[in-house]
């Protein structure tokens, strides 16, 4: 019985915090929408090359989630093959790679894992051979 009480004390606090985080994040995006609406923002070039890049980040993160994909490989070579960051996405493309195999068991319900595995082993030799 005592539990019951102690259970729903807590719920109920996550509860009470979930509006009060949902209200500010409104507020927020109230006061950044009604800042978007006169403010203009210039970026530097650095700015703009962080944007660039983390475009390419995504691109390779959805490249990884559709390995069956034809453009999938040339999104990782895109980045791969650029010395900056070599050594980056071969390392997330091996890290990636090892915790797949080990998640990997061969069942067909797991076909997409297979297919990933596959696709990480031909991405990792394809920036290794620029």
């Amino acid at each position: 019985m005592k539990t019951s009480k102690y259970l729903n004390m807590f719920l109920g606090s996550i509860v009470s915090l979930s509006f009060i985080f949902a209200s500010a994040v409104h507020a927020d995006q109230k006061a950044i929408d009604e800042a978007n609406k006169t403010a203009t923002i210039t970026l530097s070039e650095q700015d703009v090359e962080a944007l660039k890049l983390g475009k390419q980040i995504l691109a390779i993160q959805e490249a990884l989630n559709n390995p069956t994909d034809p453009n999938s490989i040339h999104q990782v070579t895109a980045l791969g093959w650029d010395q900056r960051y070599y050594v980056m996405v071969r390392g997330w493309l091996v890290l990636r790679l090892q915790a797949d195999q080990s998640a990997y068991t061969g069942s067909q319900a797991q076909s997409h894992l297979g297919e990933r595995i596959e696709f990480l082993k031909l991405a990792i030799r394809t920036i290794d051979l620029e």
